[in-house]
């Protein structure tokens, strides 16, 4: 019955940590690695995240970022994390990885899905979460380049 029953608490306490964000949560530490394989560690006063959970919204950031000064994430302090843990292995080492590595700003990049699972995500849409001293303060779901740039102006 003990048995049984720390093999339920330790399920339990993974669960918890699937758990998406919600306004008024602490920030959880941003541990990945940038598109240059270098650590990347979210700054302890970001306040605003951009995750882009698939394909499509990864293309609707690039094209977004492509228009604003390359300054514009340091600037706003935000972090753009990509999640690229559906590619296939060839193609993120072939041709993702060197497209990413030129462009100007840094990419979190999420190889494993589980270490995105706190993310919250809606389908085509870029999730915003804003962040005021370590908590999240709200959360929004984008869906248009428009929207994205009066974002980040």
């Amino acid at each position: 019955m003990k048995k049984l029953l720390g093999i339920f608490l330790i399920a339990a306490s993974f669960g918890a940590f699937a758990a998406p964000l919600s306004v008024g949560d602490a920030l959880p530490a941003i541990n990945l690695k940038d598109q240059h394989e270098q650590a990347f560690v979210a700054p302890a006063d970001v306040q605003i995240i951009l995750f882009a959970a698939e394909k499509g919204t990864s293309e609707l950031m690039t094209k977004t970022l492509e228009t604003l000064p390359s300054s514009t994430l340091k600037d706003k302090k935000a972090v753009y994390i990509a999640d690229i843990s559906g590619m296939p292995g060839f193609i993120t080492k072939m041709v993702a990885l060197p497209r990413m590595q030129k462009l100007e700003y840094l990419i979190a990049l999420v190889r494993d899905a589980k270490d995105a699972e706190y993310l919250p995500r809606q389908p085509a849409k870029v999730t915003v979460i804003k962040v005021q001293q370590g908590t999240v303060s709200s959360i929004e779901y984008v869906s248009d380049m428009s929207q994205l740039t009066q974002l980040l102006k």
